[in-house]
Parts: structure tokens; sequence; C-alpha cells
């Protein structure tokens, strides 16, 4: 079970009293992953008191209290429960559907985390996830539909780390996927026909091999939302890997996260859907040299349907220039 599925499981304990149900974390075991009152996830890490107490830290959707003593139900110590000083991370119980992404965010970054926190390792640790939190209140930086390709193409591929490594930390950078011997673009549409969009500089100009990935996706309630796919993802990364995947998918959706869970694509259909093509191959416009100095940002839609793909046989070749290539 998913981190995510063991969470929904935990039951309210009444006889208890106001202790909360919650999951060791992995790593140290002294920090949890809790069910609050409204079935809201909870974070504490186990922490020192402070000499000077720390204000709480409100931002959108999710509250922290710096030093607190909290009762947790865990049935794997010796008496039944822990009592302890935590640092306590509540996300809003009004917005379920960021709670997903809370849990995957923050608990996947408690692995690597001490067993009882200094209040310098505390705030440190915060530092980092305020940043997350803030994301919510800021515009989209990509559509659901771009984001939810690139994550397919992660989930699609044999060497999943090295794609998120070279993964773009902005979607102002001219490829989803940059290194410094390959580049994969990936593009995503819901239409039947395989129209994209391209800049000339994904298609012209590069100096190394360069890829399109193309995707047809078929929207549908009974497929995978941006975060159950990024789930599907995760186990498979290192915990710093981990950690980019979910800060960059907080950043992509921005305020948009709850309705980003609501739109869903079927992932097998989008799987078979899959085609690779050399952007060298794909028409572009041609702009003479002296004109280059006066033209810049030009965009333009292929229809790629009419242009030869690699075939299936050879896709290994594009994990090969990508990943084997980009790992020596």
């Amino acid at each position: 079970m998913s981190i995510l599925e063991r969470f929904e499981a935990l039951e309210h304990d009444t006889g208890n009293g106001s202790a909360l149900p919650a999951l060791p974390l992995p790593g140290a075991g002294t920090h949890y992953l809790a069910k609050g009152s409204a079935d809201e996830p909870v974070l504490l890490l186990r922490v020192q008191k402070r000499r000077v107490p720390r204000i709480p830290l409100g931002l959108r959707h999710v509250q922290v209290e710096f030093e607190v003593e909290c009762a947790v139900i865990d049935k794997e110590a010796a008496d039944g429960f822990v009592t302890a000083v935590f640092c306590r991370a509540v996300c809003d119980p009004i917005a379920p559907g960021l709670h997903a992404l809370f849990i995957h965010a923050l608990a996947g970054a408690v692995e690597a985390l001490p067993p009882n926190l200094t209040p310098g390792e505390v705030d440190g640790f915060f530092e980092s996830a305020v940043e997350l939190f803030r994301s919510f209140s800021s515009p989209a930086k990509t559509s659901v539909l771009g984001l939810w390709g690139e994550l397919l193409v992660i989930a699609a591929s044999p060497c999943r780390d090295t794609l998120m490594t070279g993964w773009h930390v902005t979607p102002e950078q001219t490829f989803d996927f940059a290194f410094p011997g390959a580049h994969l673009e990936v593009k995503t549409t819901a239409r039947h026909n395989r129209q994209h969009e391209f800049a000339l500089n994904q298609l012209r100009g590069y100096r190394v091999p360069t890829f399109v990935a193309s995707i047809v996706a078929e929207q549908s309630d009974s497929g995978e939302n941006v975060f159950e796919l990024a789930c599907a993802v995760q186990d498979s990364l290192t915990p710093h890997n981990r950690a980019k995947l979910w800060r960059l998918l907080s950043q992509s959706v921005g305020s948009e996260v709850e309705g980003a869970g609501d739109v869903r694509y079927l992932r097998t259909a989008a799987l078979n859907s899959l085609r690779f093509y050399d952007a060298a191959t794909l028409p572009a416009p041609e702009i003479s040299a002296s004109a280059t100095q006066c033209i810049s940002s030009v965009r333009f839609s292929v229809d790629i349907d009419r242009m030869p793909s690699i075939p299936v046989s050879e896709s290994s070749e594009v994990w090969r220039v990508v990943g084997v290539k980009n790992t020596d």
C-alpha cells in the first residue's frame, strides 16, 4: 500500500482520548503522519525544545506550530501510543484536493531527517517547505495536460532517475528534459491528430541529439490525475529527485492544485499512443542567417502524424541516448 492509502486507512479511536491515529514515517521512526479530527493530514516531527518559542506559521492551506506536546496512536510502540514534543504541520481540512500533495511532498522529505530535530534543523526543513506552500497561491506555470504528459514519459522510461535529473526547473526552459548530451521535448494533445506547437529553437539550432515524444491523451473519470501519476513514479527515485518531483509538481499546478486533481487521463491508452521523433526530421520554417538577428520567438504548429516516427523496435535507442549516455 502507498503511504496515501495507509493514511486513508487510519481510523480514529475514541478510547484513546485526544491521541491521533498515526503512521511512523520511514527513516528515524520518530516522525509521524497523523490523521486529524476532520481527517486532515498532520505532519509531526519530533523536536527538541526551544529556549525562545517561535510563533506559529500561517500559510494558505497550511498551519505550522513549532513546539507542541502531542499524543499519537502507534501500534508499534510498547504501550500503543507515544506522547512527545513535536513540530506540527496541519493541512487545511476544507482543501481535500491538497491532501495527497501535502502527504507525498512532506512525508517523503522526512526520510533523511535525524530522530530528534534541533530548532535549526526544523527551521531549515520548513524554509524549503514554505516555498512549496506558497506555490499554492501562485498562478499555474503550465497546463495540466502538458504536465501529465511529461510525467507519463518519466513513468514509461527505464531511466526514471536520469529523466528527473534533467527535468526542467521552469516552463520557460527550451526543452522539457535537457542534458549535456541530449534533449527530449514532450508534446501532449487531447485531440485525435498529433498537431503540436513548437518553438523554432526546439527543432533547429541545437548541437546534440534531440527527440520529440508525442502523446495523444484521452480524458476519462477512470483515468489518473497528475498526483496519482507522480505516485507511480516516485518509488524508483532517489530521495533528492523525489523531493524535486513534488516541488516541481506543486510549482507547476500552483493555485489550480485542487482542479488539477479532477483532470484524469487514461494511462494505458496514452502509453500505446507514445511515439518518438527525431527533431531534425520534423519540418520547420527556414529563416535566413541575415534575418535571425531581427526575428525571435518563432512558434508554429506541425501535424506530425504526416511525419515518420522512430520505429517502435528502435525506440530503446532514445532511452539509451537520453539515459545511459548521460549517466556515464
